[in-house]
């Protein structure tokens, strides 16, 4: 298992380095911020999500790879190669609006690996300029692997496409110490999703 997921990781940084470039530049792709992204370390990084191009896009000035949890419906309903794909990329099924158990604990046995887990908690794709609202799974997360959560956000006037100017905003990182701890009460978790909301919502809006 672990060799399989090393053969992966490989695939995975071998295409970002062969199209991340190129993707960059079709996309008119401009990052601010980076320097608050982690070298090492877990880490959730917590984004609103504007198109299927997303992840690649938030991916390339990563130095680890981002393991994204990404809708069943990727994984079941559009055939074999596109389940292979993104198994082979590290991303990982989550059932919507379920309490999905397992993905919890396979992203917390990434995170307790010092991986970087993506997430992009509104529930589907938002293409418009609407403010971000966060489902509470990310607070939840953070509360029980006691991981930090970078903050970012896709920034475009209309949609995501090519040709069409993208700024990605990263935040400053926010310390596992913020939000609450194992156990807390649902209402502390919501109150956290609320304020990392927040912090979305001020990148959008340019501020840091």
């Amino acid at each position: 298992m672990q060799r399989d997921y090393q053969n992966c990781k490989g695939l995975y940084f071998t295409l970002l380095r062969l199209f991340g470039p190129l993707i960059k530049s079709v996309f008119g792709v401009k990052y601010s911020g980076v320097q608050n992204i982690p070298n090492n370390g877990s880490l959730i990084v917590c984004c609103n999500h504007k198109s299927v191009y997303d992840p690649i896009l938030l991916a390339i000035p990563f130095r680890q790879q981002v393991r994204y949890m990404a809708k069943s419906e990727l994984f079941t309903d559009h055939g074999r190669l596109a389940r292979i794909f993104l198994n082979a990329l590290g991303a990982f099924p989550v059932h919507r609006n379920t309490g999905d158990l397992k993905s919890i604990r396979k992203a917390l046995a990434i995170l307790k690996g010092r991986g970087t887990v993506g997430i992009f908690p509104q529930g589907g794709i938002v293409p418009g300029n609407a403010p971000f609202q966060s489902k509470s799974g990310v607070a939840l997360l953070a509360a029980k692997s006691g991981a930090p959560v970078l903050p970012a956000a896709i920034c475009c006037d209309g949609p995501v496409a090519p040709f069409h100017c993208v700024e990605i905003r990263f935040g400053k990182l926010i310390p596992n110490t913020l939000f609450p701890g194992k156990g807390a009460a649902s209402s502390a978790i919501r109150r956290a999703a609320e304020k990392l909301a927040d912090q979305v919502n001020w990148l959008l809006e340019g501020k840091t």
